[in-house]
């Protein structure tokens, strides 16, 4: 070693010189601060065909993909004030950004994971999710939650099985009503008779 200490990333951010650099860093630090999700993986040996297929994916389900450069991603994390997401740099690093649906976005990024983990080196590492850093583990097992629009199905179907039990015990009542009122009418024929 030559002895010469590595420069800290915020030093860095004073040699950003490019128009292109600095544009990248204006870039992601408006993903950054709008992220609901960000899950960092390794995208190493992905070939273009397969990158191209994820970010089909990963559109689908309402996310982005992008492919940072770990200092980039720092200064941009700490001009858009969410530290915690400089801690998901670690080696080439492609970052998975979903802005509304966490579930959703976990759940895609996993299924094309355990899809082509025989043909890709793609891996999940960590993510930031609502503010907080989380595991790999945590991802996959967000992954297997029901999605936002299943649960507004079973919600809206358990609502609806309810107003029709609730309109079924109505129409009941009122059916047994009127019988109780026609067995009294004929009663009181009946009797009159």
């Amino acid at each position: 070693m030559s002895g010469r200490s590595r420069p800290d990333w915020r030093q860095m951010e004073e040699r950003v010189p490019t128009p292109r650099k600095v544009g990248q860093v204006a870039e992601l630090t408006d993903v950054v601060s709008r992220a609901e999700i960000a899950i960092s993986t390794s995208y190493a040996g992905m070939t273009m065909a397969k990158q191209t297929e994820l970010r089909t994916t990963l559109r689908k389900a309402g996310a982005e993909m992008h492919v940072v450069k770990n200092t980039l991603l720092r200064i941009a994390a700490d001009r858009a004030g969410r530290p915690e997401f400089a801690q998901l740099t670690e080696g080439p690093t492609a970052m998975v950004v979903g802005f509304s649906d966490m579930v959703g976005v976990a759940k895609a990024l996993s299924e094309f994971v355990r899809a082509n983990e025989a043909t890709t080196k793609i891996a999940i590492r960590k993510a930031v999710v609502e503010g907080r850093l989380v595991d790999a583990a945590y991802v996959r097992d967000l992954a297997t939650v029901p999605s936002r629009e299943e649960l507004v199905a079973r919600i809206a179907g358990n609502v609806i099985g309810k107003v029709a039990e609730f309109n079924n015990l109505v129409l009941a009542t009122q059916r047994k009503f009127a019988g109780l009122i026609e067995a009294r009418a004929k009663q009181l024929e009946e009797a009159a008779a």
